[in-house]
C-alpha cells in the first residue's frame, strides 16, 4: 500500500500529499495511506475535561499548535494578508457565526411529533420521471433475447430484463456490488448488463460490504442513482450502520435539505439449497424494518418483481428515498407451484412503465373464512397450502401477498380482510422480531370486529446445514395444519 505523510498541521503540505494520494489512487486503482499528523484540541465531548488527563502546560503548548494559527503564519509570511487582515477576517467570522447562532436559538422549537418526524421522509422532487426507452433502443439492449421475450420467465430473468429496462430509462444508474459484471451475479439476475451498458456503470467491487454501500451514499451525493447489490442478506449485517446511521438518516438531521436516494438489491430469505448455513440462508430483515422512513419491498414473483423494482427505482429518483429490495433466492430459478412441469411461477414480462404502487397487494381467491396474509416464500407456500385446504378440506381460502413490508399497507390490509372470520399470518422470519408480530398488533388495534388470528413463523434460531434447515422454517404442511387448527377443522 502506498504511505504518504504529512504534517496536518501545515495546509500547503496536506493539500500536495493529498494530491499525490488522489493521483495515486486514480492511476494505480489502488489504495493509497494518508497519514496527516496533527494535534488534538480540547476534549471530546462536554463531559470531556482535557485538564483531568492533561496538564496545563501540555494543553497550552497543543493550543499554541493550532492548525489555524499555522495557516495564519503561511499566508501572512506568502504576503496574501496582512497580520491585520488575518485578525479582521477572523473576527467578522466570529461576528457572523454569533448572528446566526443567536437567530438560530430564536427560531420556534419543535412542538409536536409530527414536526419532528416530518424530515424523515425526504421532500419529492417535483420532476418528471425521464421517458420510457425506445424501442430501437430496447432493441439493442434486448438483441438476442427475442424469442424469450415471449414465453413466461422465472424471477431472476425478470428482473435482469428490468434492470436493462431501468439502466435505458435512467441513464444516471449505476449497478455495482460482488461479483455483478463479469460474472453476472451468484444466480445470474445481472448477467449481460456489463456488456450492454459498460464497466462505468456496472462493475465488480471489493468484498466488503461497508464499500458497497459507502460508494452507494457518495454516488447518490453527487447525483446518481446507486443500485448496490449485497450478495446474500447475511452479509448486510456487517455495514448496516451505512443504511440504519448514514443513508436512511440524512434527510431527518437536515431536515430534508440532503439525501442519498437509491435502491439496495438483496439476495436473501431462506429455503435454498445448495448453499448451507445462515451465512447463505438468512431470514432476519428486523434490522430495516427498524430503521424509520426505509422502504422496504419483497416480490414473491417475476411480475411482481418487475413492476415493483420499477417502482422502487421511481421513489428513489423522484421521492429521493432509501430503498430495500429484497429478492427471495428459492424463488429466483423457480418455475412450478403444485407439481413439476406446472410452469405456474413463471410469468409474462410486464411492458416497460407497469408499476406497482406501495398499497398494492396481490390477492389471490376469495373467502370470507379464511385469509392468509403473506410474502416472499411464504407466499408461495401458502398458494400451496391454499391448493390443499380447497380440494382436501373443502375450506375457501383467500391468499394475500403484502408485497410491501415497510411501511405496511395498513389500510389495504383491513379492507381485504373485513369481512374476514379467521386470518392466518405467515411469516418466513423468525417468531420474535418478526413482521407478523406487527400485523397481529395491527389486528387487535385497529380490526373491528376482530377476525380470530394465527400465526406460523420461522423459530427463533439460526437456519442450520441442509435438510435440517426445514424443521425451523414454515412448511406447506405447517400453513395447513394451522388453518385448520384455526378454523376448528383440525
Amino acid at each position: 500500500m502506498q504511505y504518504i505523510a504529512c504534517d496536518g498541521r501545515d495546509i500547503l503540505d496536506l493539500y500536495r500529499c493529498a494530491l499525490e494520494a488522489s493521483a495515486y489512487v486514480r492511476a494505480r486503482q489502488r489504495p493509497a495511506f494518508l497519514h496527516m499528523k496533527t494535534v488534538r484540541l480540547l476534549g471530546h465531548a462536554g463531559s470531556d475535561v482535557e485538564a483531568a488527563y492533561h496538564s496545563e502546560r501540555d494543553i497550552e503548548r497543543a493550543e499554541a499548535d493550532d492548525p489555524l494559527l499555522h495557516s495564519a503564519r503561511l499566508v501572512i509570511e506568502q504576503g496574501y494578508l496582512s497580520p491585520r487582515a488575518v485578525v479582521d477576517l477572523y473576527e467578522s467570522l466570529r461576528q457572523r457565526m454569533l448572528r446566526v447562532a443567536n437567530e438560530a436559538v430564536q427560531r420556534p422549537k419543535l412542538a409536536t411529533a409530527r414536526q419532528v418526524m416530518a424530515p424523515i421522509v425526504p421532500p419529492a422532487k417535483a420532476i418528471p420521471l425521464p421517458p420510457l426507452p425506445a424501442e430501437a433502443q430496447r432493441a439493442k439492449v434486448f438483441r438476442g433475447l427475442q424469442n424469450q421475450l415471449k414465453r413466461p420467465q422465472h424471477l431472476a430473468r425478470l428482473l435482469n430484463w428490468t434492470l436493462r429496462d431501468l439502466m435505458l430509462q435512467y441513464p444516471n444508474t449505476l449497478l455495482f456490488g460482488e461479483d455483478v459484471a463479469k460474472k453476472g451475479g451468484v444466480y445470474n439476475v445481472t448477467v449481460g448488463l456489463q456488456k450492454r451498458f459498460g464497466v462505468r456503470r456496472v462493475f465488480d467491487t471489493v468484498l466488503d460490504e461497508q464499500s458497497i454501500l459507502g460508494t452507494a451514499i457518495g454516488l447518490a451525493h453527487n447525483g446518481f442513482l446507486p443500485l448496490p447489490e449485497i450478495q446474500f442478506l447475511a452479509y448486510v449485517h456487517n455495514a448496516e450502520d451505512q443504511i440504519r446511521g448514514d443513508a436512511a438518516t440524512l434527510p431527518f438531521f437536515s431536515n430534508g435539505q440532503y439525501a442519498n436516494p437509491m435502491v439496495v438489491l438483496i439476495a436473501g430469505l431462506a429455503y435454498q439449497k445448495g448453499f448451507g448455513g445462515h451465512f447463505h440462508n438468512d431470514n432476519s430483515i428486523a434490522v430495516f424494518r427498524d430503521v424509520p422512513g426505509l422502504l422496504i419491498a419483497c416480490p414473491s414473483n417475476g411480475a411482481d418483481g418487475a413492476r415493483m423494482l420499477r417502482r422502487c427505482v421511481a421513489a428513489a429518483y423522484r421521492e429521493q428515498r432509501v430503498v430495500i429490495f429484497l429478492e427471495p433466492i428459492a424463488l429466483y430459478m423457480t418455475k412450478d407451484l403444485h407439481a413439476p412441469g406446472d410452469g405456474l411461477w413463471q410469468f409474462d414480462y410486464p411492458a416497460p412503465g407497469d408499476m406497482l404502487d406501495f398499497d398494492a397487494l396481490g390477492v389471490h381467491g376469495n373467502s370470507d373464512e379464511l385469509s392468509i396474509l403473506s410474502y416472499g416464500n411464504g407466499y408461495y407456500l401458502s398458494r400451496q397450502a391454499a391448493k390443499v385446504l380447497e380440494t382436501q378440506h373443502d375450506l375457501p381460502v383467500k391468499v394475500i401477498d403484502l408485497r410491501w413490508l415497510a411501511p405496511l399497507a395498513q389500510d389495504a390490509i383491513l379492507r381485504e380482510t373485513e369481512r374476514c372470520k379467521h386470518v392466518l399470518i405467515v411469516d418466513e422470519c423468525r417468531r420474535t422480531g418478526s413482521l407478523s408480530e406487527g400485523l397481529f398488533t395491527l389486528y387487535v388495534e385497529r380490526a373491528t370486529p376482530l377476525p380470530k388470528l394465527k400465526r406460523v413463523t420461522a423459530q427463533d434460531c439460526f437456519i442450520p446445514l441442509a435438510e435440517a434447515a426445514n424443521l425451523v422454517l414454515p412448511s406447506r404442511d405447517d400453513i395447513v395444519n394451522a388453518a385448520l387448527a384455526l378454523t376448528g377443522r383440525g
